[in-house]
C-alpha cells in the first residue's frame, strides 16, 4: 500500500480544530510506516487535555495482602491519614501443653516491616488492642472495614523507625560483612489486660481452648489490632509483613522443674487486613468525600493528585480527539505514528534528596467509565492500556531531574482506537498501583500510601507552562 501524504493539507484542516502543527518531528521512529513507503509526519502538542482528581475508595480489598499498614500522617495538601491493622493469630499445633510454671513472664508481639512512608526521624507510638469480634470466612475485608475492639490497651511502644538500617557481623574468616537486617517492632503486652491474657493462655495448658484453632479463637484470643496512638497525628506509616517468619506473638514463662526460660509462639493466620481512614478537611481536596467524586485541576490550585491507600487517582480527559480526523464534515484517513502523554510532577515535591521515593512505585494507566469509575472486564479486572510493544499493562515512566521531572506514557494504540471509534472516549485514570488478574487479590492500592502531585496549568497558553500534554506524531492520506 502506497500512501500519498500532504503535510500542507493536514495542517490546513487541522487549523480549524484544537490541534496545530508546531514542530518538525525529525527524530521519531514511524512504527506504522510500511517498508519503502515515504511518509511525512506532522507533530502537535496543543490538544485540549482536561485533568481532575477523583476519589476511588470503595471496595479496595486488603484481606491477606502481602503488606498491611500501621501509622498516621498529616499535611496541608493531602490532609490526614490513619492506618490500622486487624490480625488473627493461631496455634501452630493442636493440643498445646506447657511445662509446669508459676505464671507468665511476658507476652511480646514482634512485627517485621519492609515499607515506610513519611518522617522516620521522629518517634512514633503504637498501641495494641484485643478484638472482641472475630473474622468471618464468608466476609470480604476492605480498607474501609473494621471489627469491634476492646478499649483497653494490651501494650504500647514508642520507637523511631529504621527502614534503611544494616548490621555488621564478623565472618568465620575475620572479614566484616554487611547484611540485611530484619526490621522489627517489638511490643511488650505488659499492661494489665496484656498480662491477664498471657496468664489466661498458660492456664489452659492441655485443655479444650488449646486443642484446636477454633477453641483458641473462641475462648482466648479472637485477634489483635495494631494502631497508632490517638495523639499521634504525624510521623510515618509502616508496612508490616505478617507472613514473615519474624512476625509472631510469643509467650514467655519459666518452668518450675528446672527454672529455665521457655517460650511458645502464635503466628498470624491468613485472615488480616488494614483499615485506612482519611480526612481532607481544610485542604484543596476537601470536596472529595464520596466515591467517584472529582475536582478539576483548576479548582485545586492547578494541581492534580494521586495517593494509594487514600484512594486518590488522576483523571485525564481528551474531549475533542474524536474530531481529529474530521474537516468540514469529511473524515480523513489518519495514522497515529506515536502518541504520548507528558505529565509534569510538581518540582518542589520531588527535587530534594530522595523525595522521588515518595512517588508511587507503580502507576498503571486504566480506562475510565463515564461516571469516573474504573472500566472493568466482565470478570471484574480493570481495563488497563497495553504498553506499546510489551503486551503488559501500560505504566507511567518517571523521568527525573534530567528530563524535567515528568511522567511519560506511550498511548499510540489507544489514540488510534479512539480516532476510529473502536474505544469509547471516556478518559483515562492514572492509578498509583499495580493491578491484579484476580479481583479478590489485593494490590498496592491497599498496601501503600505513596503519592504524586501533578502540575496541570491546563488553561495557561504559555508554551513553557507546565501542564499535562498530549504529544502526537501523525500522518494523513490523500
Amino acid at each position: 500500500m502506497n500512501l500519498r501524504i500532504s503535510k500542507a493539507a493536514a495542517a490546513l484542516f487541522l487549523s480549524s480544530l484544537v490541534f496545530s502543527a508546531c514542530e518538525d518531528p525529525t527524530a521519531i521512529g514511524l512504527e506504522l510506516q510500511e517498508p519503502g513507503t515515504q511518509i511525512g509526519t506532522t507533530y502537535s502538542d496543543t490538544a485540549t487535555v482536561k485533568v481532575s482528581t477523583v476519589l476511588l475508595n470503595d471496595s479496595v480489598i486488603t484481606l491477606n495482602s502481602a503488606r498491611v499498614l500501621v501509622g498516621s500522617g498529616s499535611d496541608a495538601t493531602f490532609g490526614s491519614l490513619t492506618a490500622k491493622t486487624f490480625a488473627e493469630f493461631g496455634i501452630p499445633t493442636a493440643d498445646i501443653v506447657f511445662d509446669a510454671n508459676k505464671g507468665a513472664d511476658s507476652l511480646v508481639l514482634r512485627l517485621d516491616y519492609d515499607y515506610y512512608f513519611g518522617d522516620t526521624t521522629q518517634a512514633i507510638t503504637w498501641n495494641v488492642y484485643k478484638l472482641t469480634e472475630g473474622f468471618i470466612d464468608q466476609r470480604t475485608y476492605y480498607t474501609s472495614s473494621s471489627l469491634e475492639t476492646s478499649a483497653e490497651v494490651l501494650g504500647t511502644v514508642t520507637f523511631r523507625p529504621r527502614p534503611k538500617g544494616t548490621y555488621v557481623t564478623l565472618g568465620a574468616t575475620g572479614d566484616t560483612l554487611t547484611r540485611n537486617n530484619p526490621y522489627l517492632v517489638n511490643i511488650k503486652l505488659d499492661k494489665a489486660p496484656g498480662v491477664e491474657l498471657a496468664n489466661a493462655i498458660l492456664a489452659q495448658s492441655g485443655k479444650e481452648p488449646l486443642k484446636t484453632q477454633q477453641g483458641f479463637l473462641d475462648n482466648l484470643l479472637k485477634g489483635l489490632v495494631i494502631a497508632p496512638a490517638s495523639t499521634q497525628n504525624n510521623g510515618a506509616v509502616l508496612g508490616l509483613n505478617l507472613n514473615a517468619v519474624n512476625t509472631k506473638l510469643t509467650l514467655y514463662y519459666t518452668a518450675t522443674a528446672d527454672s529455665k526460660p521457655k517460650e511458645y509462639s502464635f503466628i498470624p493466620t491468613s485472615r488480616f487486613f488494614n483499615q485506612i481512614q482519611s480526612s481532607r478537611a481544610g485542604t484543596p481536596l476537601a470536596s472529595l468525600s464520596a466515591h467517584g467524586s472529582s475536582i478539576s485541576s483548576g479548582a485545586a490550585n492547578n494541581l492534580a493528585f494521586m495517593q494509594a491507600g487514600a484512594g486518590l487517582v488522576t483523571k485525564i480527559d481528551l474531549p475533542y480527539v474524536t474530531n481529529f480526523r474530521t474537516q468540514n464534515g469529511v473524515s480523513k484517513d489518519l495514522a497515529v505514528n506515536k502518541a504520548e502523554l507528558v505529565i509534569p510532577i510538581l518540582e518542589s515535591s520531588v527535587a530534594n534528596g530522595n523525595d522521588s521515593l515518595k512517588l508511587p512505585a507503580i502507576a498503571t494507566v486504566l480506562e475510565s467509565t463515564l461516571n469516573n469509575r474504573i472500566s472493568r472486564t466482565t470478570g471484574g479486572v480493570p481495563n488497563a492500556l497495553v504498553g506499546e510493544g510489551t503486551g503488559a499493562e501500560a505504566r507511567l515512566e518517571y523521568r527525573g531531574k534530567g528530563k524535567g521531572y515528568n511522567y511519560v506514557v506511550n498511548i499510540t494504540s489507544y489514540m488510534q482506537s479512539l480516532l476510529y471509534n473502536r474505544k469509547a472516549n471516556n478518559g483515562l485514570i492514572l492509578y498509583p498501583s499495580n493491578i491484579s488478574a484476580t479481583p479478590s487479590t489485593p494490590t498496592n492500592f491497599a498496601q501503600t500510601v505513596n503519592r504524586a502531585i501533578i502540575e496541570a496549568n491546563q488553561g495557561n497558553t504559555n508554551p513553557a507552562a507546565r501542564k499535562v500534554k498530549l504529544r502526537i506524531f501523525y500522518s494523513t492520506a490523500q
